[in-house]
């Protein structure tokens, strides 16, 4: 796989650099020595060598988090459902009480540990380790999406085209050949081995936007077109799943570039920040259009247009159709708070550890022995007493997460994940490490999806990929330490 690297080491030539980079201590050490640490920024990370950074940088994911955050809680209050919430109170209060939690948990960070300026080099070996995984990313994209498309009867490019154009037509039939493949006991063993791997789910997206510029014309394409066929699998069957994690890590991906961008011989133009505000804005205006022309078709379907009247003022001016999808595409993030309101009334019952995450409890149940439904979830529970559908409507991430830790308990968590996305965005931006790039990305789609489910645990690869990173950045957070207790001569010998 030599031809991987040809566009970076041609950079290096042209550049005079060589592959000898330099640690913490000032001495050298051979470019492939440390993959561990370099790809997760230990002895080769860049070094602070300036003060804080001014300006709204350190707190962009603060900003975007709490914009999502408040303002579907917002939308919620505007809609038809908030005159059904038994309790306006109690949700305002632990919906903002959380969220000012999340806010306390990154503004302590970000005031402990100031982000700055790094280095103006990057170690090549940590760029090409980059290189790599979003090749191996763009191999795994290929093969599962082509796989799923297979999985779920795909027959042609015209039997795919067909299901694209009429995408509530496809989403209905989603849900058929799943339980045609449930009642026959079908298992897929190719998609079974890459769920193993779904830790690569988590690389190609971010890594790819990060490190274009700097690579290959060949990896550009490959990246491209894993993400395509990845993407035309949901297109296929008319779902919004796969395309709003795309679109959750793009935007991950922008933000750091437009922040840090790749300094030194990968030095980004000046209008870069610009261009990724530009493409952030294509992103999200590709996906608002398509979820819009989505939600109609499924609405005219499904025949739900009295839970999703639009409004008249803005069906005068767009007509019934578009109208009908905007308001569908409002009610589809804000409509998990009235599950929460009623979620907030339901006693506490512990889960016994399977209630947070449901692809966790499957696992239990498939290899442990253990039965969920002995001690169910909240929105199971509450479904029982209400009839608020678990499974058809949301209750956002915070019951699923409270049937383990308590209400009280999901308040406390969210100022831990708010200092974990402060301390990942710092390392991420300003540090280059590459797996809190990824696992940045992991926690944008925590938080993109709050207010529906806990996506993390949702399914299995989510689950395995995230739990993989978390492990993974544990175990070089361990390893660092315990080298920063060796003697000095210890850690430079270098054996012959």
């Amino acid at each position: 796989m030599t031809w991987l690297d040809n566009g970076l080491r041609q950079q290096q030539l042209d550049s005079g650099g060589t592959t000898t980079v330099t640690g913490p201590a000032g001495t050298a050490g051979s470019a492939t020595s440390g993959h561990l640490d370099s790809w997760a920024g230990g002895r080769h990370a860049l070094e602070p060598v300036g003060g804080s950074p001014a300006g709204l940088r350190p707190w962009l994911p603060l900003l975007a988090a709490l914009t999502w955050m408040l303002g579907t809680f917002g939308a919620f209050w505007l809609g038809g459902q908030a005159e059904l919430v038994p309790n306006p109170g109690w949700l305002c209060l632990f919906v903002l009480g959380s969220t000012a939690v999340f806010a306390l948990g990154y503004v302590a960070r970000i005031l402990r540990h100031p982000p700055r300026e790094r280095s103006t080099e990057e170690p090549v070996d940590q760029t090409r380790r980059a290189h790599r995984l979003v090749f191996w990313g763009a191999c795994y994209y290929t093969v599962l999406g082509a796989a799923l498309l297979v999985e779920y009867g795909a027959s042609g490019p015209g039997n795919i085209m067909q299901s694209i154009m009429s995408p509530a037509e496809g989403y209905a039939s989603k849900f058929e050949i799943y339980q045609m493949q449930q009642d026959a006991g079908r298992v897929s063993l190719p998609i079974q081995i890459l769920t193993l791997l779904a830790v690569l789910l988590t690389a190609l997206v971010p890594l790819l936007v990060v490190y274009w510029r700097t690579l290959p014309l060949r990896l550009r394409a490959a990246g491209l077109v894993g993400l395509g066929v990845y993407v035309l699998f949901f297109l296929y069957i008319g779902t919004l799943k796969g395309l709003g994690d795309t679109v959750v890590m793009v935007l991950a991906g922008l933000m750091i570039t437009s922040v840090a961008g790749l300094r030194g011989r990968f030095r980004r133009r000046p209008s870069g920040r610009g261009m990724a505000t530009a493409m952030a804005t294509v992103v999200l205006v590709l996906f608002g259009w398509y979820m819009v022309s989505n939600q109609a078709a499924r609405v005219s379907l499904f025949g739900t247009e009295d839970v999703m009247r639009p409004s008249p003022a803005v069906e005068r001016v767009i007509g019934h159709e578009a109208a009908t999808g905007v308001a569908a595409t409002i009610f589809y993030p804000t409509h998990g708070y009235l599950g929460l309101a009623y979620n907030l009334e339901t006693p506490f019952a512990w889960s016994r550890g399977l209630g947070a995450a449901p692809a966790a409890a499957s696992y239990a149940n498939q290899y442990l022995g253990a039965d969920s439904t002995a001690h169910p979830a909240y929105p199971a529970r509450t479904e029982a007493r209400t009839g608020w559908p678990a499974g058809l409507y949301w209750s956002t991430a915070y019951p699923w997460l409270a049937s383990d830790l308590t209400f009280p308990g999901v308040v406390a968590l969210m100022g831990l994940i708010g200092w974990f996305l402060a301390r990942l965005w710092t390392e991420a931006a300003y540090g280059r490490r590459i797996l809190s790039m990824l696992i940045f990305g992991q926690l944008g789609l925590l938080i993109a999806y709050l207010p529906a489910n806990n996506q993390l645990g949702a399914s299995r690869p989510s689950l395995i990929g995230v739990a993989t990173l978390l492990v993974l950045y544990a175990w070089t957070g361990i390893s660092r330490r315990l080298r920063a207790h060796e003697p000095t001569d210890a850690r430079s010998f270098t054996p012959r």
